[in-house]
């Protein structure tokens, strides 16, 4: 249960962040500004900071709705639609709760790598905006490391249930 309780802490934390590091950064941003980065983090459309700011908006508040619902809709789920190595036993009644705090801490933590993944280019982008950087600087390295955190994720699930305790 701490950790369920830590991983939210977590989650919301990290939300609050971004919507506050996008705040911060509106009112020094020009009115037109980068609306999307190609491949190689070079600018390739424009427009305006409001668009920009309501679009940040938007994904992160998306991005968190997403994981906290399904977090929520877990338990609601009926046992011949989940997909678990030895479901019978982690479904069982005696330890259905216990499964789904589990799910639901290994969710939030999951959406703190996003959060995290959705501050790092935000920040990129508005280094561009400013005019100190002329591209997103590291946009691979942050895909990368999204993606590792992601096998991570993935690994610690399948480790927690791939055998009976």
């Amino acid at each position: 249960m701490n950790n369920q309780k830590t991983a939210m802490g977590v989650f919301v934390l990290l939300y609050i962040v971004c919507v506050v590091h996008a705040l911060c950064y509106y009112p020094c941003l020009p009115e037109q500004v980068a609306q999307h980065f190609g491949a190689s983090g070079q600018p390739d459309a424009w427009g305006s900071k409001r668009q920009f700011l309501i679009m940040h908006l938007v994904t992160i508040s998306f991005e968190a709705a997403i994981i906290l619902v399904c977090g929520l809709a877990l338990k609601k789920i009926p046992n011949s639609l989940i997909s678990l190595p030895h479901k019978e036993y982690w479904l069982a009644p005696e330890r259905r709760e216990q499964t789904f705090i589990f799910m639901q801490a290994r969710l939030l933590w999951f959406g703190s790598c996003f959060m995290i993944f959705f501050l790092d280019l935000a920040h990129q982008s508005f280094q561009v905006h400013l005019g100190a950087a002329t591209k997103l600087n590291h946009v691979w390295f942050s895909l990368a490391m999204l993606l590792a955190l992601s096998t991570v994720w993935c690994v610690s699930i399948y480790a927690k249930f791939r055998k009976t305790e």
